[in-house]
């Protein structure tokens, strides 16, 4: 089995600068919501039989500009939800409170409302829900943090691939068993 992986194209979206728990709120919604900067990643779709994405908008866009047939969207593919780690009225910098999310993620964080044990268990629930034992080749466009638990865990199961760890957007990484 071949399995292609795709970050979703870079969305066009510039947070502020500074920020306090609202502003951080207020800027997922809204990064959640911005179009796609497209760009010419050339795929060919004859060389796949299904395509999956993510449920949110960039994946979408991203999997309908790459993949020309029928796509299969799941919400098991979205982006790991980041939420504020404190409550702070005064303003840090953006990319501060990104990092201090995803830091809370990882350490199960009371904050976050997925921690990175859910986030394993929803890539094992969609690895099974596409059955990984038959020949085929699957596509599959998704999220940064996301993707990378999922490779975690196809690489578990005898999967192979040069996948890094800053994982490009709109990029086509490879991964067989």
């Amino acid at each position: 089995m071949k399995i292609g992986i795709v970050r979703h194209f870079k969305v066009d979206f510039k947070p502020k600068k500074l920020m306090n728990h609202n502003d951080f709120n207020e800027f997922v919604t809204s990064y959640d919501n911005a179009t796609v900067i497209y760009n010419d990643t050339n795929i060919n779709s004859d060389e796949w039989d299904r395509c999956y994405c993510s449920d949110l908008t960039r994946a979408i866009k991203t999997a309908e500009s790459i993949y020309n047939k029928n796509l299969q969207r799941t919400e098991l593919l979205r982006e790991v939800e980041m939420y504020p780690m404190w409550k702070l009225k005064f303003k840090i910098p953006s990319v501060i409170w990104s990092i201090l999310s995803r830091v809370a993620w990882e350490i199960n964080h009371k904050s976050q409302l997925e921690t990175i044990n859910d986030t394993k268990e929803r890539a094992k629930a969609f690895l099974q829900q596409i059955d990984i034992n038959k020949l085929e080749s699957i596509l599959i466009v998704s999220h940064g943090f996301f993707l990378l638990t999922l490779v975690k865990e196809l690489k578990l199961l005898g999967f192979n691939g040069d996948i890094p760890k800053r994982i490009k957007n709109g990029y086509l990484y490879i991964l067989e068993n």
